[in-house]
């Protein structure tokens, strides 16, 4: 009796087991970007790349004032790259690549998961500030990023001038020493 109810046991749970790790569904992948918002999100991401790039040019030519023709060029420039991005980066021909990249990486169970929070008021605050607090993170991490920019330029002045010293020196010769590292700052 007991073997028969250990029989019944494992046949009752076998589906459960192998549904933790089926692969899932695409209609419930399609269900989890419905609950993350995935299709504006990708509409506010073009909205910030053409920001973006709109920055990119003013400081492209930042000291000098271009004329009213190069400035009709410089922005014909944006409207055709940004039409590009937006013809190859939309939401409908990206949706089929998501759908298999998630089906490949999870599992039912995990979509199952996912679905619950992003469902959940704590998800759909995620799914709402998050861009937000990327845009903050990403405006915070870029001054750290600009002060490392003098620091990369000297590195790269360095390199040049040892490559340049190792091209004319007479071959066998022995490698000019790197220059000392700096002090630490505090």
């Amino acid at each position: 009796m007991k073997f028969f109810a250990t029989l019944l046991f494992a046949a009752l749970a076998l589906p459960a087991a192998l549904a933790q790790g089926a692969k899932p569904t695409a209609a419930s992948v399609k269900q989890l970007f419905e609950a993350m918002h995935s299709s504006s999100m990708v509409d506010s991401y073009m909205k910030q790349v053409e920001t973006t790039m709109h920055t990119a040019v003013q400081q492209a030519s930042a000291g000098k004032t271009p004329d009213a023709r190069q400035k009709k060029i410089m922005e014909d420039l944006q409207t055709r790259v940004m039409a590009l991005v937006k013809e190859q980066l939309n939401w409908t021909d990206l949706e089929p690549i998501m759908i298999e990249v998630y089906r490949d990486s999870f599992t039912q169970h995990e979509i199952d998961g996912m679905l619950k929070f992003y469902r959940s008021e704590a998800g759909q605050a995620v799914i709402n500030k998050l861009p937000t607090v990327t845009q903050e993170s990403m405006a915070r991490i870029q001054g750290r990023v600009n002060a490392l920019t003098p620091k990369i330029v000297e590195l790269e002045k360095e390199t040049a001038a040892q490559i340049k010293a190792a091209g004319d020196a007479p071959p066998g010769a022995p490698q000019p020493a790197p220059p000392p590292p700096e002090p630490p700052r505090r």
